[in-house]
């Protein structure tokens, strides 16, 4: 058995934890943008409340009705920055998670480069084998014809 054939499960292994690692990439990405969404429809949600409230401030409101909008602006707004750290903490997810990648895409390829030099030496002693042979043939054809 040749040393590439004795490395093929060393390099499926390694392929696949780079496989492993670019689908967390690719779930992480998802998840920051489910929820960059939820952080943008709050902050549309507290635009267009806020627009309507303004159009509705031609009528004078009342100190109570006042107060809570207030109130629900400071919960909107509460709201918004938790959902500003969740979208935080998503963002890190994804550059952990594009690193960790990064490192098992280094390992995959400096494996693949290492079996690629094996093949070659391989190919090349094939070669010289196969060389070597066809010498000897070439000189036994030579020496009975001699």
């Amino acid at each position: 058995m040749t040393r590439t054939k004795k490395l093929e499960p060393v390099v499926k292994h390694v392929d696949q934890h780079e496989q492993t690692a670019l689908q967390a990439v690719a779930y992480s990405q998802q998840q920051l943008k489910t929820q960059q969404g939820r952080l943008q429809q709050l902050k549309d949600y507290k635009k267009d409340y806020e627009d309507q409230q303004s159009a509705s401030n031609a009528v004078a409101l009342s100190a109570v009705q006042f107060q809570e909008f207030n109130r629900f602006i400071t919960q909107l707004d509460d709201t918004i920055k938790q959902q500003q750290q969740i979208v935080d903490m998503a963002r890190r997810e994804v550059e952990i998670k594009q690193k960790a990648w990064k490192v098992k895409r280094s390992r995959s390829e400096a494996m693949h480069k290492v079996v690629d030099r094996i093949k070659a030496g391989e190919m090349q002693q094939e070669h010289k084998t196969e060389q070597k042979f066809m010498d000897e043939v070439a000189m036994r054809l030579f020496m009975k014809n001699s």
